[in-house]
């Protein structure tokens, strides 16, 4: 985020710089990439919840996000400045304080809308975090050693593989390494949520043998946190096999609970 402004009581514009190339994020035909998208509006809405009096000990919880990408290209020699256009749908409070809100997105780079999105936030203090986690081992995995193969899911390094080998069709172990500089930047004691989107990305390249695919609109569902403790497959079901487009719905189960539930329209093929 490089800026924040507010336009009314309840529309506010951020503005973010994408770098020409990242060592995580980016699409190879130059458009915008879906999850650096959602993780642009994460950070957008979690300011916006402590400019308006959100104390910074405070905990968030995304029950859900949107996310669609319009078919533009960025320019590949200098950063995109972005303009992300937010409007607060719904707010509540609770003793006086922010408690949840909605936020709607538009997306522009030089006067030009690259996409659209939505998302759901969650605020409680730490007392009633604590309630909401109950006894929880504090464990710490493995990144394991029997990932796929970096190329297999769109990247340089086997660092940023979020999937192990698959001992079913279309379905694939979770692994999460706490040390990755993107995802735990600072502490967590969970899996963050954008690890989850790039993996439900990471299951479709792999279903559909394209390391490149992206979507071109997700709706992802956070329906309990991922402890670092639990066991997750991320399994992969094609709903409209014959559509060039891909509609896809990606789940992440412990056991019979699904953690997480996504919906997705993949980018055709340039």
């Amino acid at each position: 985020m490089t800026d924040f402004v507010q336009s009314s009581s309840r529309r506010f514009v951020a503005g973010a710089q994408w770098p020409r190339w990242h060592v995580f994020y980016g699409s190879p035909d130059g458009s915008p990439d879906s999850a650096l998208m959602a993780e642009t509006l994460r950070q957008a809405v979690i300011f916006l919840s402590h400019l308006c009096g959100v104390p910074l000990t405070h905990k968030f919880l995304m029950p859900h996000m949107s996310i669609s990408v319009e078919p533009a290209v960025l320019d590949p020699l200098v950063p995109a400045q972005v303009a992300v256009e937010l409007d607060v749908k719904d707010m509540k409070l609770s003793g006086g304080q922010l408690s949840a809100l909605t936020v709607s997105a538009r997306f522009v780079v030089d006067g030009t809308p690259i996409g659209e999105g939505a998302a759901a936030a969650r605020i409680v203090n730490p007392a009633t975090y604590e309630r909401f986690r109950g006894a929880v081992p504090p464990v710490l995995p493995g990144a394991g050693e029997d990932l796929l193969a970096c190329a297999d899911v769109g990247h340089a390094t086997q660092r940023n593989v979020m999937l192990g080998q698959s001992s079913r069709p279309s379905v694939w172990p979770l692994r999460v390494d706490p040390t990755h500089p993107i995802f735990f930047d600072h502490p967590l004691d969970h899996v963050p949520g954008m690890l989850l989107v790039e993996a439900a990305r990471q299951a479709v390249r792999a279903a559909s043998s394209r390391p490149d695919a992206d979507f071109a609109l997700f709706e992802a569902e956070f329906m309990k946190l991922v402890e670092f403790s639990y066991p997750v497959d991320v399994a992969v079901t094609q709903l409209e096999p014959h559509n060039a487009l891909g509609v896809m719905r990606v789940r992440l189960l412990h056991q019979e609970d699904i953690l997480m539930s996504l919906l997705a329209r993949v980018k055709s093929p340039r």
